[in-house]
């Protein structure tokens, strides 16, 4: 959207280029897969896999960047979990 919008009013964005971001549309998608054509998922259905419970009416500014801040920490959640275990499987000689 923001390279959308920039190149609407002639702005090459240079300076994000510089920028370290993720997409929590694309970390979403990779952890509980897409459900759309487009290769993405809603954050509702984002938020419904991850068990995040909204706190305000969806579409508000403030509820969506919550719910997705909500949502990119049980991502997180999971993916240490999953690093947790595999450590020990290593550790213990199960997995190469």
């Amino acid at each position: 959207m923001l390279r959308q919008t920039a190149s609407a009013f002639g702005d090459q964005l240079s300076w994000w280029q510089e920028q370290n971001c993720l997409c929590a549309m694309k970390l979403a998608a990779d952890a509980f897969g897409s459900t759309n054509r487009h290769g993405t998922i809603s954050l509702a259905d984002a938020t419904c896999e991850a068990g995040v419970s909204w706190k305000g009416r969806a579409h508000s500014a403030a509820t969506d960047a919550i719910a997705t801040a909500d949502l990119v920490t049980e991502i997180a959640k999971v993916q240490r979990d999953l690093v947790v275990q595999l450590q020990e499987l290593q550790s213990k000689g199960n997995l190469e």
